[in-house]
């Protein structure tokens, strides 16, 4: 049987004053004013059955149950439960504290622990990303709660996410600006090595694990779910005399960046590793997400670094563009035959009610916009209907404009690069070769924003592939194989200079 209360002044103040903070949360914290003891005596006393069960996990609150049946969390398979109920000083010389047991059994007493851990995922999936970003911005952890529909403001005010998570506003990135960053308990330590990690490292565009991934990472420090990661740590424990104080040094070395891409055989030699032992080290630990690389794992983070690399080669392909576009006399007559035709098919549809439109008249982008997609959709029968009526008296010159317009399509392209005479809209393995109205696109959407997706018409007109000034494009990152399939089409595939059918060239 241990009391707590009777080994308060065998601590340091330091350690149990961080302890505190993060259990007893709504205390006013006060360093200096408070002793050790009485610092104890507030968590013992905040350690209520209700309170106990918001602030322990799952996987606590079933190791609470074992500690009541005075079992004790040595073994590797407790490693997280014997830390955070360390923590939480509900661990303590091996047992639970005799002024704690009382609360404790009325807090894991019939309580429904799927449910209990149904409701925590979203707060353990956050805390999971926090711990392998280390530090973290609130922006993205709001932009991740939003794309996962979890509740934010829930989140971060639970008891169980401030245990382990902190907002820290005067956190100095690596240009020596100051920012609230949400920092990691565990690590706030190493907030100066993971730093001096990060000034020697690009950041890449995050690149997010599952949430299962997530939450095993929270649990262990890696992802367990990773079957090169769990591999390793099991061959581990059956070669190494202590796995849990392996473990513990291993991330130590990771988080202080001691083991950065140069240094990675360090450990296998530091512990005389088998052959085949280091082999699975070497395919698991360039697969653990780390602070130093922005939450990004040695793999993760070469990958990006390659990623970024092929994109700057693509975009160093553009060409300023000089002859692009057509002039202004023919983009005159474009809209003249095009407006002509979209006011023929608002008309038959009344998608505008009561609206003429002409190059000269102003409507709302979005209304003009729906009426392009109705034309585009059914083109054909459009086209046939107004070439039967010519509705404004066009020559038969300007009708067959018009006619070869359905050759045309209305898609989404992917915008790959610029060159001097033309903008290259990629589509199913074929290059485009386009000529914009009036001005150079590269003079609106610059070349460092290629490759990007763009939704736009393009058609034959005067023997050329020109878009119809109406265009949209997305911010959504596109995937790095689409960025590789674009530059080999580009490189080695064909290139389109006309729409229509070769008998009409």
């Amino acid at each position: 049987m241990v009391r707590i209360l009777e080994h308060a002044n065998h601590y340091r103040k330091d350690i149990v004053f961080d302890s505190y903070k993060r259990t007893c949360q709504n205390d006013y914290w006060d360093y200096d004013s408070m002793t050790r003891k009485e610092m104890f005596e507030r968590m013992v006393e905040t350690y209520e059955p209700e309170y106990l069960q918001s602030i322990c996990t799952t996987w606590e609150l079933k190791a609470l149950r074992r500690l009541l049946r005075n079992q004790d969390l040595e073994d590797d398979r407790y490693r997280f439960e014997r830390q955070a109920l360390s923590a939480k000083f509900l661990y303590f010389d091996q047992q639970l504290p005799e002024e704690l047991k009382k609360n404790v059994k009325l807090a894991v007493k019939d309580i429904d622990l799927d449910k209990k851990a149904l409701d925590d995922e979203p707060t353990l999936v956050i805390l999971g990303i926090i711990r392998a970003f280390g530090v973290i911005e609130p922006s993205l952890i709001q932009a991740v709660c939003s794309a996962c529909s979890y509740n934010y403001k829930k989140i971060i005010e639970s008891e169980l996410f401030n245990f382990w998570a902190y907002l820290k506003d005067d956190y100095e990135l690596i240009d020596n600006s100051q920012a609230d960053e949400y920092v990691y308990w565990d690590y706030k330590n190493y907030l100066f090595s993971i730093r001096n990690s990060r000034i020697q490292h690009e950041r890449f565009e995050p690149k997010f694990l599952d949430q299962d991934s997530y939450v095993s990472i929270f649990y262990h420090g890696y992802d367990a779910t990773n079957p090169d990661i769990k591999k390793f740590f099991n061959a581990a424990k059956k070669e190494l005399p202590d796995i849990t104080k392996f473990k513990d040094e291993l991330f130590d070395n990771l988080l202080r960046g001691m083991l950065h891409e140069r240094k990675i055989g360090l450990i296998p030699f530091l512990y005389s590793f088998s052959e085949s032992l280091k082999k699975c080290y070497e395919k698991a630990v360039t697969q653990i997400c780390l602070p130093n690389y922005y939450g990004l794992s040695l793999d993760g983070y070469k990958k990006a670094k390659d990623q970024v690399d092929f994109n700057e080669k693509l975009r160093s392909l553009n060409q300023a563009q000089t002859n692009a576009c057509i002039d202004q006399k023919d983009t005159r007559l474009f809209y003249k035959l095009y407006f002509s035709v979209l006011d023929f098919v608002n008309q038959i549809e009344q998608i505008i009610p009561n609206k003429k439109i002409d190059p000269n008249t102003y409507i709302e982008p979005d209304d003009l916009v729906n009426v392009i997609e109705v034309f585009w959709k059914d083109k054909d029968r459009f086209i046939d209907e107004y070439m039967d009526k010519n509705p404004s008296n066009f020559t038969f010159r300007n009708l067959n404009i018009i006619n070869e317009f359905r050759y045309g399509m209305r898609k989404n392209f992917l915008l790959v690069l610029y060159e001097k005479n033309y903008t290259v809209l990629n589509d199913e393995g074929i290059n485009y070769m386009v000529k914009s109205l009036n001005d150079n696109l590269d003079k609106y959407i610059p070349a460092d924003k290629t490759p990007l997706l763009m939704q736009t018409a393009i058609m034959p007109f005067n023997g050329r592939i020109i878009n119809d000034g109406f265009l949209s494009t997305s911010n959504v990152r596109l995937a790095q194989d689409l960025i590789s399939k674009a530059f080999e089409d580009y490189s080695y595939g064909q290139k389109i200079y006309s729409l229509l059918p070769k008998n009409l060239n």
